[in-house]
């Protein structure tokens, strides 16, 4: 569903880039998000723990402006849903990436 909107977004005209960030114990999956979208994934591991750092689960959202700042944050469990599987989760997410790229100069 990233990928989608990834391209939804895009060819509205909006220049953006997307990455994914794998938990370290999820190695096994990589190939799958791999197939699944045109963007980067970053394989966390345990030396890093980019997850544990970032306070992280799995559907949780940072949208970051041009200027390398966090403009937003959409915790799984917090009060915006991010199941991309969702109508409403999907809305969510695009609304806030739509209202940093509003903010960005």
């Amino acid at each position: 569903m990233l990928e989608q909107m990834r391209l939804e977004l895009q060819k509205a005209g909006y220049s953006l880039s997307f990455l994914s960030v794998n938990k370290a114990d999820a190695v096994a999956n990589q190939q799958a998000l791999i197939d699944r979208g045109a963007f980067p994934l970053f394989q966390d591991t345990d030396a890093v723990n980019a997850w544990a750092l970032m306070g992280g689960q799995k559907d949780d959202f940072l949208i970051y402006g041009t200027d390398g700042k966090l403009v937003d944050y959409l915790p799984n469990g917090g009060e915006r849903i991010t199941n991309l599987s969702t109508t409403e989760g999907y809305g969510q997410l695009k609304a806030a990436i739509l209202a940093a790229l509003a903010k960005a100069p």
